[in-house]
């Protein structure tokens, strides 16, 4: 009999080479994938991605809480964060969520993540998007002054990749929301989508603990899959090559990889990430978080 883990990653491999072309084998909803009402073709913002104009109604879509405020540099949230205060999360750059995690969006995510509705996938990931452009603007902007220096413009991500589930929730239910999320951030980047983290052990669910009990829960929870960490110095290797002048620009252009999850809460978990990629990466490395929602 073929073990969870096994199944769990037939299924991951089965998933992803189908994601791609989700999207456009599926019609057009003629009713609000959110509340089943009919939806009106016109008076939809046409900058919003085009899941969310294809498949939600002109009220859902008002009603999205978007972060568009943000107080905390660190953790991407609209109010003075305590969480950062009491506890400086110094092993990546920043988190940058898209949206408020209100009573909507629990009850959004629930539909997705938890009753295993599939087709809110891509309306959940194009959310995303909208963070995503925000924060490579604000990277550019920190880098515009450095990159003069640069002959050679680098990329400004050089990999995507996402919190892990273990075998046992990957069995359980059948996805993993921070996985469909990076792969639908990757093709619309085209920044390489890079499995380099699994999770040394399974847990209960975060959502059922207190603060200190998340934090307590997520120690050395991850670890990094060597094969692609590889895969990932190869990137430098190559962007860097031995004997290129270029090589002393790699401490103003570091690699730099966009870690996915869909919460933010108290970021222990994009810590802990964090803390398993540096160690282990030779090379100079930036890390930086992209959440569909901050708690």
């Amino acid at each position: 009999m073929s073990s969870p883990r096994v199944i769990a990653s037939f299924l991951r491999r089965i998933r992803a080479a189908l994601s791609g072309g989700t999207d456009l084998l599926a019609p057009r909803a003629s009713t609000c994938l959110l509340c089943g009402k009919q939806r009106r073709r016109g008076g939809i913002d046409t900058k919003l991605p085009d899941p969310l104009r294809h498949n939600l109604c002109g009220v859902c879509l008002s009603a999205i809480p978007w972060i568009d405020r943000i107080c905390c540099r660190k953790c991407g949230r609209g109010i003075h964060c305590g969480d950062c205060v009491r506890q400086p999360h110094a092993s990546f750059v920043c988190n940058r969520s898209a949206v408020h995690y209100n009573k909507e969006m629990r009850g959004l995510l629930a539909q997705y993540k938890y009753r295993g509705n599939e087709q809110l996938a891509p309306v959940i990931a194009s959310m995303l998007l909208p963070a995503y452009e925000r924060l490579t603007a604000d990277l550019f902007n920190r880098l515009g002054a450095s990159m003069k220096s640069v002959h050679r413009k680098p990329a400004f991500w050089h990999a995507v990749t996402y919190v892990p589930i273990s075998p046992e929730r990957a069995w359980e239910r059948g996805f993993n929301q921070a996985e469909q999320l990076a792969s639908y951030v990757s093709r619309h980047s085209g920044v390489p989508l890079m499995n380099l983290l699994q999770r040394s052990r399974h847990t209960g669910k975060q959502s059922f603990k207190s603060r200190v009990e998340r934090i307590r829960n997520t120690r050395q929870l991850f670890e990094v899959i060597p094969i692609e960490m590889d895969s990932l110095c190869q990137i430098w290797s190559e962007k860097f090559p031995e004997g290129d002048s270029d090589r002393s620009q790699a401490v103003l252009s570091p690699l730099r990889v966009l870690l996915i999850d869909d919460i933010y809460t108290t970021g222990s978990t994009a810590e802990e990430c964090a803390k398993a990629l540096l160690a282990k990466m030779p090379k100079n490395l930036e890390i930086y978080v992209l959440t569909w929602a901050r708690s």
